[in-house]
């Protein structure tokens, strides 16, 4: 067949639509980039917010118009069944969370039909995800937490970690394959083993004793889940082949809103985990997650999260403004106006490309080794220091290879630089 594959939503859900491509091509299936000329079409889905729910759902109803079968999989049908009554085509097939791991060949179910479409899977990660040169690596499935906010868990459920060894020879493999950057990947992947007694730092150790030239991106970490095993990580992360990166979100500077939210952490504890990694990796590059408009949230305690955004001063920052999830503690309670939510998501916005400008500006002139991982627009090629920072070179360059690059510009998302000759 000729299938075409939309996704959407996190780097978890990308490794489950590469998956499904990978094992499906492998049985002789052939994934194309127009619809039109697709016999079935796979909408890999989101439901984290109502923004990306109505996004995703406008996509299904204009699928609809076409004369084909289609597969309505991901988070959305697993967590909200009901959004998809509403769709008015016989050719829609919603399938489950345990359906989309059907046809990526998941390990934690055993079942080989997906839908009424009749696409059996080969064995549980048999095809690594090799992407260019940029493997991507599930190790575990679901949440230790529950966030008042979150539909996450609905998705994906409890936590399920793969055991070790099974990961180890998917790296293995993946750098064989000619991998350089290989992104770990979980809804929470210091969360890690915390079902099975094993921690993120021995599955560290063990992938990071395998040979050759790569380096691996660690997913998002949250707070409650590493702070006890914090000097172990930091153990781990002194391994060459770890970028010096850490994504952990906070969501708000306020100690009461994070306890509404159900959050399991203090803004002490955040700041207690950033100076720790930042002591022992300086120049580490700090990623976090701030949610404006929480329904107890007061403008003091937005107040908060912009003074906690100039204190710890990181370089990337996903704002989200709160939508209310079905079936979550949060939904029941009322609202804030959209303007308020859409105000401080502007205020903290600017903010946050204030200190970006400041922090970049200070590395022009810097040279740094860099991995190209991607390749760029306009005959250009982005790589990534080991702190990975995101570097565009004006070059067509080969990817895989570690270049000297003197930074000469810079955006309020990335660095410019020249291969030093």
């Amino acid at each position: 067949m000729k299938i075409h594959i939309k996704t959407f939503g996190c780097t978890a859900n990308k490794a489950d639509s590469h998956r499904i491509m990978q094992l499906l091509a492998s049985q002789g299936h052939v994934f194309i980039d127009n619809p039109d000329l697709s016999d079935l079409i796979v909408v890999n889905t989101c439901t984290v917010t109502e923004t990306t729910q109505q996004k995703v759902l406008k996509y299904i109803n204009l699928l609809s118009d076409l004369d084909k079968d289609i597969v309505v999989a991901g988070c959305l049908p697993a967590a909200q069944p009901d959004t998809l009554a509403g769709i008015d085509s016989p050719s829609v097939t919603p399938a489950s969370l345990d359906d989309i791991t059907d046809i990526v060949g998941s390990n934690f179910i055993d079942s080989n039909i997906v839908g009424s479409n009749g696409i059996t899977a080969p064995a549980p990660y048999d095809v690594p995800i090799l992407d260019g040169v940029t493997g991507i690596v599930s190790i575990s499935q679901g949440c230790a937490g529950q966030c008042s906010y979150c539909i996450v868990k609905q998705a994906r459920g409890k936590l399920v970690s793969r055991p070790v060894p099974d990961i180890v020879d998917e790296i293995r493999s993946l750098v064989q394959r000619g991998a350089r950057e290989i992104q770990i990947t979980s809804q929470d992947t210091s969360a890690y083993g915390m079902d099975m007694g094993v921690r993120l730092p021995e599955l560290l150790r063990d992938v990071t004793a395998v040979e050759g030239d790569y380096m691996i991106r660690v997913g998002m970490m949250n707070p409650f889940t590493v702070i006890d095993i914090i000097d172990d990580v930091i153990e781990s992360f002194q391994s060459p082949h770890i970028f010096k990166f850490l994504h952990i979100p906070i969501q708000s500077g306020s100690d009461k809103v994070l306890q509404h939210m159900n959050r399991k952490h203090t803004s002490e504890e955040f700041k207690y985990i950033i100076d720790t990694f930042r002591n022992n990796f300086p120049g580490m590059v700090i990623s976090t997650d701030f949610i404006v408009g929480y329904p107890t949230e007061t403008e003091q305690d937005f107040i908060d999260t912009l003074e906690l955004l100039k204190e710890i001063r990181p370089q990337k920052v996903n704002i989200t403004r709160y939508s209310p999830r079905p079936n979550t503690h949060s939904s029941h309670l009322r609202d804030l106006p959209s303007w308020n939510k859409k105000e401080r998501s502007r205020r903290l916005t600017k903010v946050h490309h204030t200190v970006n400008r400041e922090l970049f500006r200070k590395r022009i002139g810097d040279t740094t080794h860099v991995l190209t991982t991607e390749v760029g627009k306009d005959n250009s090629t982005i790589g990534r220091d080991i702190y990975y920072n995101n570097i565009v070179v004006k070059e067509d360059l080969p990817l895989g290879n570690w270049y000297d690059v003197k930074i000469t510009g810079s955006t309020i998302t990335y660095l410019i630089g020249e291969i030093k000759k």
